[in-house]
């Protein structure tokens, strides 16, 4: 059994509407946004090579289409006993960050279509590292969505952001990099911080960050109420896609659909840039855009945006 997934169910871009795959990890259902799968299968242990001294939760390398990739059990990282369930295991394949990675689980229910006003985010105390980016109601059940990105980041570092290079850098020099204004949308803490980090170490000084599209929005309808030409020119919105409230694909819309705010020149930053998702990203006319954890690609858009007319 094979069942490919192109997150090809939401046909518009930026109805801020979100599609969630329910899971199986024991007996407890979880949720994982279908716009990361690329595919479902079951799980055959003959596929799977065992890697020596691999860390918590690594089953080993899974072959998927001639290729192998990293194969991760949910039912360790998590702590829940899987049961007796190994004739129904299924593999759910991911796609994000440039990566391919599977995740094995003890089955699968349904597809659920639903806004992001519904999503609940994870209590700023307990989010920064854990497993689960927040929950939603479906089913009279309260469902916790796996924070996917978090969980491989424990094991791929390099999966959350590169290091940018020292010769980018240090070409704040010669780049005017603290004329332009950066607004960055993003829900993760965790990159959050690190971007701003990064940004702020190459010479960028004027950044206000944001945890939804919405609070974002917000903001730039506040404070560009008669914004100048060369004001416009000069700031950049950068922002993630997959939000609570409002998710980087409607923010986009909406600020290309405002009449002062249209000119802002709109960055997406994300883990799901792929065929289909720049595909969305041109439809609500999103200037650029860029995957994670590609940084230094991303101050490279920026620094076109510093210079001189």
């Amino acid at each position: 059994m094979t069942t490919a997934l192109n997150s090809g169910i939401l046909l518009e871009s930026g109805t801020n509407e979100m599609e969630l795959l329910t899971v199986f990890v024991g007996e407890q259902a979880f949720g994982m946004n279908v716009a990361k799968v690329q595919s479902i299968q079951q799980y055959d242990a003959d596929r799977v090579t065992p890697l020596p001294d691999a860390p918590k939760g690594v089953a080993g390398m899974y072959l998927y289409r001639d290729k192998t990739i990293p194969l991760l059990d949910l039912s360790h990282i998590l702590d829940i006993p899987p049961g007796n369930t190994a004739d129904r295991e299924i593999i759910v394949v991911t796609e994000f960050n440039n990566s391919v990675n599977s995740f094995k689980v003890q089955g699968v229910k349904r597809i659920y279509r639903m806004s992001w006003t519904a999503f609940v985010p994870m209590d700023a105390m307990l989010e920064t590292d854990s497993c689960f980016t927040g929950s939603v109601h479906v089913d009279d059940t309260q469902i916790l969505v796996l924070d996917l990105e978090q969980i491989l980041s424990t094991i791929f570092p390099d999966l959350i952001l590169e290091e940018v290079a020292d010769e980018v850098i240090l070409q704040k020099e010669n780049i005017p990099r603290d004329e332009i204004e950066i607004l960055f949308a993003e829900d993760s803490p965790l990159m959050r911080k690190a971007v701003v980090k990064s940004l702020k170490k190459a010479g960028f000084i004027h950044i206000h960050d944001f945890m939804n599209g919405e609070l974002a929005l917000s903001f730039l309808r506040t404070h560009y109420q008669n914004p100048s030409a060369q004001k416009l020119r000069k700031t950049v919105l950068i922002t993630d896609i997959e939000m609570p409230k409002m998710d980087g694909l409607t923010l986009c819309r909406q600020v290309k659909q405002d009449a002062v705010l249209k000119d802002i020149f709109v960055i997406m930053f994300s883990s799901l840039i792929n065929k289909q998702m720049t595909a969305k990203c041109h439809k609500v006319r999103a200037d650029n855009y860029v995957t994670k954890p590609e940084t230094t690609e991303l101050i490279k858009m920026l620094d076109k945006r510093c210079r001189p007319d």
